[in-house]
């Protein structure tokens, strides 16, 4: 395992020797059960940090392409035969560069007023902090875009959305996620549950459809509501269960491989492959749902499923997590046939969402605002993040609680062994003001492995408020502990 690293060019060094190494798997050159040199020895063979090392070797982890055995060092993972992502991530040819920055500067926001405190502390909330929104740069480029474009909004937008906002898009996915798609793909929506319709309508019928368990219990009600029988596949550490997929007839299926939620696991690459055959080979389409990607703390962002996969994979994203859950724009990328489909039934819909908006967000992304706010919402959060795991850790929970977290997403699971009784727990919890849920509350069929682990997101929590509900649930841990 020795690399030039004078090829690296200006890709950043422990990104290098992760490709390079990831590169060797796919090849077979490291096939599965190779057990890697330690991260130290690595270091010393190639001349560099041992941080970096470490970082390369945590981005493979992360992601499935080798696994760690205690007290024996690093291994390859098992991963379908002939698998080889290099041709996928090449895609890139001929990229879609987004605009250049304006030279202003970091994305700016101004103070906002404080509003009420609401009486919970709630743990349970998807809303952002009051000052995460660039309302001085999304201002300015609203007066910007009435000013310059009073013309465009006289006509209806296209049907799958403007230009503008399709290439931007397409741009950040290959520059984020070094996703590879055509513009003209993109289907922009006012929210995903308007994008899941639209895909049931694409497959007509009453098709079957499936989504995780625990996960999403909209997704599933979505489905039935329009008439969909839908089937809930158990998810376990390494998540949804693809062995349970054969013979179901399912023609649909919603997951969300790169963080699961609740539970915050990321399938490995050895299961996303298993779960492109499954699709292949029963003629079905896998919706990824990749709502919150943006928010990985550490290492680089997981690649989607649909880098390995294009013509069985429909992505889905949305900006609500990123920007403000009123901005209602998502959008999904179709394969070809769904494609298809679209034009010749669908094309008759108008666009959902205003074309101001549209027009505002694809200057954002493309003049560069859009990636200084993630970055700089990134570093937010990460903080928040290390801010409650230091409190609890520092509080009597700290006792108690077992933290299992993946280094990403706006939450993460905390687990009360001691706790007897998970509603009991959180209707004691409501009672003194704060809300709290559980894994179970995600999950259509009640298991074992999903008591007494419960929920805690942190997107719009404050320090105060930790401070606060921290005593309260460690008394109303104690008051009805199991003895």
């Amino acid at each position: 395992m020795r690399y030039d690293l004078e090829k690296r060019g200006t890709t950043p060094l422990y990104q290098y020797l992760y490709e390079c190494i990831r590169g060797d798997i796919l090849k077979g050159v490291l096939p599965a059960g190779t057990r890697l040199p330690s991260k130290r020895n690595f270091a010393a063979d190639q001349g560099i940090a041992v941080i970096t090392a470490e970082n390369a070797y945590a981005q493979l982890l992360s992601e499935g392409y080798i696994t760690s055995r205690s007290r024996s060092g690093f291994y390859v993972s098992e991963i379908s035969e002939g698998a080889d992502l290099s041709l996928a991530f090449r895609q890139a040819s001929g990229p879609i560069s987004a605009t250049s920055a304006e030279s202003d500067g970091s994305t700016k926001t101004r103070s906002v007023k404080k509003q009420p405190v609401e009486s919970f502390i709630d743990f349970t909330s998807g809303r952002l902090h009051a000052d995460a929104f660039p309302f001085s740069t999304w201002s300015k480029l609203l007066r910007r875009i009435l000013a310059d474009r009073e013309g465009n909004f006289l006509q209806a937008a296209p049907s799958m959305g403007i230009p503008e906002l399709q290439e931007a898009i397409a741009a950040y996915l290959l520059q984020a996620k070094g996703l590879y798609v055509q513009p003209s793909h993109i289907l922009i929506g006012p929210g995903t549950e308007y994008l899941h319709s639209v895909v049931l309508q694409l497959l007509g019928g009453s098709a079957i459809t499936a989504v995780e368990d625990p996960g999403y219990k909209k997704i599933g009600q979505l489905y039935e509501g329009a008439g969909h029988k839908c089937v809930h596949i158990p998810v376990d550490e390494k998540g949804l269960r693809v062995d349970l997929l054969y013979g179901s007839n399912i023609r649909l299926l919603h997951t969300s491989p790169s963080h699961h939620f609740p539970t915050g696991c990321v399938m490995p690459v050895g299961r996303r492959y298993k779960l492109l055959a499954w699709a292949a080979t029963e003629d079905a389409y896998i919706i990824e749902d990749d709502y919150d990607s943006e928010f990985r703390f550490n290492g680089k962002p997981i690649p989607p499923l649909s880098v390995l996969d294009s013509e069985r994979v429909i992505y889905m994203n949305t900006f609500t997590k990123t920007l403000a859950p009123s901005i209602r724009i998502a959008y999904m990328v179709l394969p070809d046939a769904l494609l298809s489909i679209y034009k010749n039934r669908l094309s008759y819909y108008s666009s959902a969402v205003s074309a101001f908006e549209q027009y505002t967000l694809a200057a954002f992304i493309c003049e560069g605002y859009y990636e200084r706010h993630i970055a700089r919402m990134r570093n937010f959060y990460r903080k928040e993040r290390r801010m409650i795991l230091d409190a609890i850790a520092a509080s009597p929970l700290s006792e108690y609680a077992v933290i299992e977290e993946e280094n990403a997403g706006l939450h993460f699971v905390l687990r009360l062994p001691a706790v007897s009784n998970d509603q009991t727990f959180t209707e004691k919890l409501r009672s003194e003001k704060i809300r709290l849920s559980s894994l179970s509350d995600y999950a259509y069929h009640d298991r074992p492995e999903y008591h007494h682990r419960f929920l805690i997101s942190y997107a719009s929590l404050t320090e105060d408020e930790l401070k606060k509900a921290l005593p309260v649930m460690v008394r109303a841990l104690r008051s009805q502990s199991r003895k």
